[in-house]
């Protein structure tokens, strides 16, 4: 919607696409910078492939001190991977979670995958925390299988 926003989309699928350094580069600035252990994946946006998926699963491979969390719609592209790798192919540290694709609906089930949904009831503290996770990693937590978010 903003002009700001979608540049700096563009330029970072830009640099997946283009750049041969690219997983390298991120596990450099994820070694340097996540001071926390945990990660989250795409504020905004979304896998863009399997090459995409591909390399984050050999960037958390490759940082397994590091916590992830991948949101993602992409159902179709998850159940591929699943049938081409196998679910043991998610890293122990990668929480993928399929989002729901209507408010109040419930994600699709992908093995090896967790679920995340809106309702207008969430369990998700951060609207009460200033929009922040705080001490919460529900998220990023495999033994959480559905994380709800309110309707905002």
């Amino acid at each position: 919607m903003f002009a700001n926003v979608q540049n700096a989309l563009q330029r970072r699928l830009d640099a997946f696409n283009n750049d041969p350094q690219w997983e390298d580069a991120m596990i450099e600035l994820i070694r340097r910078k996540e001071k926390s252990g945990f990660f989250r994946w795409h504020d905004s946006g979304d896998l863009q492939s399997m090459e995409h998926l591909l390399a984050i699963i050999e960037i958390a491979d490759r940082l397994p001190h590091i916590q992830f969390w991948l949101p993602t719609r992409e159902v179709g592209l998850m159940k591929q991977f699943v049938r081409e790798f196998g679910a043991h192919a998610i890293p122990v540290n990668l929480t993928i979670r399929v989002s729901a694709a209507m408010v109040g609906g419930d994600a699709v089930s992908v093995d090896g995958c967790h679920k995340s949904r809106v309702d207008k009831v969430g369990s998700c503290p951060a609207p009460r925390q200033g929009n922040k996770c705080g001490d919460c990693r529900a998220c990023w937590d495999k033994s959480v299988q559905t994380v709800t978010y309110s309707l905002h």
